[in-house]
């Protein structure tokens, strides 16, 4: 990213007022220190999360009042902005649609812009992510049912369940579907409950944005929205062509669909091992502004913006938030 106005040492009489030269001290904080990019997923209360990915709408609020109290709310494009007060971007992964029923308006409401980054597949019919419908599935596991078969890779491959927590059985199953395709992974779990005569279909609440749903969310000017691959694979050991294609067909989908241009772009999942250098080179190659991860860290002026960092954000209450706030630096 490239600093605007950040060159000039001497006063520029021609200046526009309320921007301040490079050597003012609001300027040099933001060029020290840089900005923090949130990454929340949904805004639900009430409802499973084995994946804690849900922060309440109570808690949602609270956070936006303490970025609003002594930090710039900022969308992405502003980055590179100098601010007197040290930016931070409220940001959205995957397309819940409870992003548009609970959490835009609490953002509307406190004036704080966000971006959504959408999987472009619910344009399609998509309704659900795996991960939801494994949940479910291993949630109604028979007791008598003492370890998972998932036909996959043209083997079965077979996990032990119930030696210690649910979330232990999740984690594990989880981690050796996430190389898959999703097709591969969906088929899997269709085997799974078919096996087992158990539903492992998501609860209404984990459902994604419908095709009306998402030119609501778009509509607002304090809303973003941005990119988040065809059905959310995870692109690391993908050929340069497939992650090419999952990356620019989200990209073409979304972009004819809204009839406007889709810049920015987030990596499922978004860690080191989730994502690879033809990644990044297909981000560029789909001619995406930046592109986000979920490395921790903050966005610096002199970061790649193909690989900016980001803080994911959990059910925190207003004082832990607050508290998270000042540990990475934003005041």
């Amino acid at each position: 990213m490239h600093r605007r106005g950040c060159d000039r040492q001497d006063a520029d009489p021609s200046r526009p007022a309320g921007t301040e030269r490079a050597t003012d001290w609001g300027v040099l904080t933001v060029a020290r220190d840089g900005a923090v990019i949130l990454c929340y997923h949904r805004v639900a209360e009430g409802v499973e999360d084995p994946f804690q990915l849900c922060v309440s709408p109570h808690n949602f609020a609270a956070h936006l009042e303490e970025i609003v109290r002594k930090r710039e709310p900022s969308t992405l494009e502003d980055l590179s902005i100098p601010s007197r007060r040290p930016r931070v971007v409220v940001t959205f992964d995957d397309g819940y649609s409870d992003n548009l029923v609970n959490a835009l308006p609490i953002a509307q409401a406190k004036g704080v812009p966000m971006t959504v980054f959408v999987t472009s597949g619910l344009l399609s019919g998509q309704s659900e992510f795996w991960w939801d419908r494994l949940a479910v599935l291993l949630g109604s596991r028979p007791t008598s049912v003492h370890e998972i078969c998932l036909p996959i890779g043209g083997q079965d491959v077979r996990i032990t369940l119930g030696r210690t927590s649910f979330h232990a059985d999740l984690n594990a199953v989880r981690h050796h579907l996430l190389p898959r395709s999703v097709q591969e992974i969906q088929a899997a779990l269709d085997a799974v409950s078919k096996a087992w005569s158990v539903s492992s279909t998501p609860p209404p609440d984990a459902r994604l944005l419908t095709p009306p749903e998402l030119l609501e969310l778009a509509a607002p000017d304090n809303v973003t929205i941005g990119a988040h691959t065809v059905d959310h694979v995870r692109l690391a050991g993908r050929s340069r062509q497939e992650q090419l294609d999952a990356i620019t067909t989200s990209r073409t989908d979304l972009e004819q669909f809204l009839h406007r241009r889709v810049s920015q772009f987030a990596y499922p999942f978004g860690r080191l091992d989730d994502f690879d250098d033809w990644s990044v080179e297909a981000a560029r190659d789909a001619e995406f502004d930046l592109a986000c991860t979920t490395v921790p860290g903050t966005a610096r002026p002199s970061a790649d913006p193909h690989r900016l960092p980001r803080r994911m954000v959990m059910d925190w209450g207003r004082t832990r938030f607050r508290a998270q706030l000042q540990r990475w630096r934003v005041g």
